[in-house]
């Protein structure tokens, strides 16, 4: 007889979604656009004091990018 484990999802942490979120926040926008530092932290703030956990710290940082005019930049 054998069973199967299922794989168990990872806990997501706190110190790993902020700097995710902060990288791709200033660094995905397209050349020659400057996010400044205090719109940044803003930003770091606010997403971390909603459902951080709930939500993909990229995805997210793409829909802000997204919502201020369409600054973001895919690569």
């Amino acid at each position: 007889m054998m069973l199967s484990r299922k794989k168990k999802a990872p806990n997501p942490c706190r110190t790993a979604a902020k700097y995710l979120f902060a990288r791709a926040f200033f660094k995905n926008v397209k050349p020659g656009i400057q996010i400044g530092v205090i719109a940044g932290r803003e930003q770091v703030k606010n997403y971390m004091s909603g459902a951080w956990w709930n939500n993909d710290p990229v995805t997210t940082a793409r829909n802000i990018h997204i919502n201020w005019g369409g600054i973001h930049y895919d690569g």
